[in-house]
């Protein structure tokens, strides 16, 4: 994971992967947006659904000085699964401590359950402009985070890209002073029934949901789903030789952006 860059020693941009506490290391007004962590896919040889995408939501300013406190979670995504069992949904990752009305969440995406994608997750909370979006629903593909809207629903189909993001490109990297930016990238087919060769999908970028395989052929020995990008949902695969084969992909980890203000 890249760390976002900050002026030097002005407005610190701090990218937090793990759950932990936090102190303010300055006094100043910060703009903080959470994601929740995206569901694996399911994997087998007959019926297969990609995972949620988890929600995401903001604190627009927040003041902070270096006697508050507050707890970080970040979610955990979940695990792709392989012979027809159920991936595991996302983590959910929340916001609590000094100034803050209660706990905010958002919440990890859910697995895949009997013949549907899993459902995006949703945002709960309340107080200091909390506010945010659902993420996107799997299909055969895994659903993406949604900034701006509703996270975009993973795609269906025999190779099926994952959800898209609707945020400004350029990666996390890219992200500060109260924007956050994505991926560029949704995942999509990489290798299609090569013989001898396993049959997978490229990683998802920042935000995006991974990409389904749904087809093998004989010379294919295994499938795999495309694995979600930062807070995206699992791919599903298929391979109808033998699904124990097939490794559906992960979801996504959370995440939580800390982006100090000029103003």
């Amino acid at each position: 994971m890249a760390v976002i860059g900050s002026p030097p020693g002005v407005f610190p941009q701090l990218t937090i992967t793990q759950s932990q506490t936090w102190v303010p290391p300055q006094d100043g007004n910060v703009c903080i947006h959470v994601v929740g962590a995206g569901a694996g896919g399911k994997g087998h040889n007959i019926t297969v659904y990609g995972g949620g995408a988890g929600a995401y939501a903001k604190i627009p300013t927040l003041a902070v000085t270096t006697s508050g406190s507050y707890t970080l979670v970040v979610g955990v995504g979940g695990v792709g699964s392989a012979g027809g069992n159920a991936g595991g949904a996302g983590g959910n990752s929340t916001i609590a401590g000094t100034g803050l009305t209660g706990t905010k969440t958002c919440g990890g995406g859910n697995a895949p359950s009997g013949s549907a994608g899993g459902a995006g997750g949703s945002v709960s909370g309340s107080g200091e402009s909390w506010a945010g979006y659902s993420g996107g629903a799997g299909n055969y593909s895994g659903g993406a985070v949604g900034i701006f809207a509703t996270g975009q629903t993973g795609v269906g189909g025999s190779i099926g890209n994952g959800g898209m993001t609707d945020a400004q490109s350029g990666g996390l990297a890219m992200s500060g002073y109260g924007i956050i930016c994505g991926g560029s990238e949704m995942s999509n087919n990489l290798d299609n029934n090569n013989n001898g060769m396993p049959s997978q999908c490229f990683p998802a970028g920042d935000l995006c949901g991974g990409g389904s395989y749904i087809y093998s052929n004989q010379g294919v020995i295994a499938t795999y789903g495309g694995m979600g990008g930062v807070g995206g949902g699992g791919g599903s695969c298929r391979n109808i030789n033998n699904g124990n084969y097939s490794r559906a992909g992960s979801g996504g980890d959370g995440i939580i952006l800390i982006q100090y203000l000029p103003w």
